[in-house]
């Protein structure tokens, strides 16, 4: 049966060579396309200059930043500082927040105005905690939203405790949808555009053993951030974030940080791109990260699955 198929593949190709050379001309041509639309995509992200954000979003406007005072959050309250934005600090720790603004106001711009708003993200969803947030910055031109409080969850699932699963959803999916829809009326009334940046993670592009409530949590950050950008195409630019590891004290502790790259290298590229695509792995080196995971994706769900049989003989 296969053989006949492959006989009669045979004697149409034979008879009808024009047509099936057109055929892989076509073929080839869309391989060398799309491949050529890759190369240039990639020199577009992380060469080609990005927005001038003062004149794009408005001088003398605030970041709104949650979770700023370490890491990634902190690095976009520098960089912004740097910019020429005024600052909202969401945060837990207000005395890390004060001690933020004085290096800030030394250090780049003694006449910043810096706003700093107490929030528990871990009880984000207690009712009238949102409504009370967005009191405190009713009234402020807020012209970019810096989603980036979140916390890492790995290991086997079965040994996560109720209240780290909870602490999880309020710190990475609630919090990010609240905050978002609670200034979203200040976003889209301004006169000048306004931005959304949406930390996200590798991690939801690809399915890892151990990483299911983190995974699943930044996979809800990218659908709902690339949803929002179709929503509000012309209004809002909306960037969701996805980097591999970033040298923050959420990370510190962990092996193998492959590519890894300071909050720095990330902000700065993220900050490039914003206004110019929807979603993004930001650095060069996080995009290298990308591709090699999915090529050894198998081999590192292997290791992960002995590493946590490992973890779960000893604990049990």
């Amino acid at each position: 049966m296969i053989q006949q198929v492959l006989d009669k593949a045979d004697q149409f190709v034979s008879k009808n060579k024009r047509i099936v050379g057109a055929l892989a001309f076509l073929y080839a041509a869309g391989l060398v396309t799309k491949s050529l639309g890759k190369v240039l995509g990639f020199v577009n992200r992380q060469f080609i200059p990005g927005y001038n954000l003062i004149q794009r979003y408005g001088k003398g406007s605030y970041a709104a930043i949650s979770a700023c005072t370490d890491g990634i959050g902190k690095g976009f309250a520098l960089e912004l500082a740097r910019r020429g934005f005024n600052l909202v600090m969401l945060i837990r720790n207000v005395q890390k927040g004060e001690a933020l603004a004085e290096e800030i106001r030394k250090t780049i711009n003694k006449e910043i105005d810096i706003k700093i708003v107490e929030v528990d993200f871990q009880n984000i969803q207690n009712p009238g905690l949102i409504e009370a947030i967005i009191e405190k910055v009713k009234g402020l031109d807020i012209s970019i939203l810096v989603n980036n409080v979140g916390m890492l969850l790995n290991g086997p699932f079965e040994k996560q405790t109720y209240s780290e699963i909870n602490n999880l959803i309020s710190m990475n999916v609630a919090a990010q949808a609240l905050l978002t829809r609670g200034l979203i009326s200040q976003l889209l009334n301004r006169k000048q555009k306004s931005a959304i940046i949406n930390l996200s993670s590798i991690s939801c592009e690809f399915t890892v053993a151990g990483f299911a409530m983190y995974g699943a949590s930044k996979s809800f950050n990218n659908y709902f951030s690339r949803s929002l950008s179709e929503e509000y195409k012309g209004k809002l630019d909306i960037l969701s974030v996805k980097p591999s590891w970033v040298n923050t004290p959420m990370t510190n502790g962990y092996k193998d940080k492959l590519l890894e790259i300071t909050p720095e290298q990330c902000v700065t590229i993220i900050l490039k791109q914003l206004g110019r695509t929807n979603s993004t792995f930001g650095h060069y080196k996080h995009e290298l990260s990308a591709l090699l995971t999915d090529a050894t994706l198998d081999m590192v769900n292997d290791q992960q699955r002995k590493k946590l049989q490992s973890t779960t003989t000893q604990n049990s």
